[in-house]
Order: C-alpha cells, then sequence, then structure tokens
C-alpha cells in the first residue's frame, strides 16, 4: 500500500489530482495495489496530445474554452470576486478593506495573497480576457 502523495511522485502525476480523486472516492489512501496500476495507466497518458483531444472531443467550443479561461475557485475565493466584479466601476477596494469583509461575513481569514490574485482575476474578467466563473 502506498500513500497517495507518495504515488503522485513515483507516476509524476499532480499531488492535487490523486488527492481529489480520493476525495471523491475513486481510489483509497493508501492505495491499494489495483488503484496503483490504474494510476500507473493513468500516468502513461496523462500528458498525451491525443488523449487531450479525445477528452475534449466530446465538449462544446464554448465549453472548452470556459474550462481553460475559468479559475475553479473556493467559496471564499468566489466572494471576493463577487466583491471586485459588483463594485462600481471606478471604486477602489482596498485588500485590506476586503479581508475585514470577508472575515466580517465569512468569518473565515484570507491572506492579502489571496485577495490579490483573486483581484488581478476580476481584473481580467472586466477587460474581457477572462471569463466569469459564475456568469459565463
Amino acid at each position: 500500500m502506498t500513500d497517495y502523495k507518495i504515488a503522485a511522485q513515483m507516476l509524476d502525476l499532480p499531488e492535487k489530482l490523486i488527492w481529489r480523486m480520493h476525495r471523491q472516492g475513486i481510489i483509497a489512501n493508501p492505495l491499494l495495489d489495483e488503484e496503483l496500476k490504474g494510476l500507473m495507466m493513468i500516468s502513461n497518458i496523462w500528458r498525451s496530445t491525443w488523449f487531450l483531444r479525445m477528452a475534449l472531443a466530446g465538449f462544446s467550443q464554448a465549453r472548452r474554452k470556459e474550462l481553460f479561461l475559468k479559475p475553479e475557485l473556493t467559496r471564499v475565493e468566489r466572494y471576493i470576486l463577487k466583491c471586485y466584479l459588483n463594485a462600481p466601476k471606478g471604486t477602489r477596494l482596498h485588500t485590506k478593506g476586503i479581508i475585514a469583509t470577508v472575515e466580517h461575513y465569512l468569518r473565515v481569514k484570507v491572506t492579502p495573497q489571496q485577495v490579490k490574485r483573486v483581484r488581478s482575476m476580476a481584473y481580467e474578467i472586466r477587460r474581457g480576457r477572462r471569463l466569469d466563473p459564475d456568469g459565463g
């Protein structure tokens, strides 16, 4: 039996992929031998262009674009993003103010780096360079 973190390193697969598979109940932690064999097969095709093309072929062009352009955000990050997107044009929102708002309403600690990352997404969405994760 192998821990999923060790398996990720051994198989050159993203740890987040294996963690998510575990979280969704697809694999156990530690991995069973059969699961490790399955992950070995996945690692052999993981970055193959032909595999990616076939995997994405079933999606519409709009959905493929959405998959590439939309970030996967947590609940807190979506809240921060909406703060920026719903702010009237020309209004300045300060990082400290956003942090205080999140801590007050969601009772969650966020770092300035998290807020700045989401803020840059909001600016890209407003400029039309990225799709809004919640609305298109």
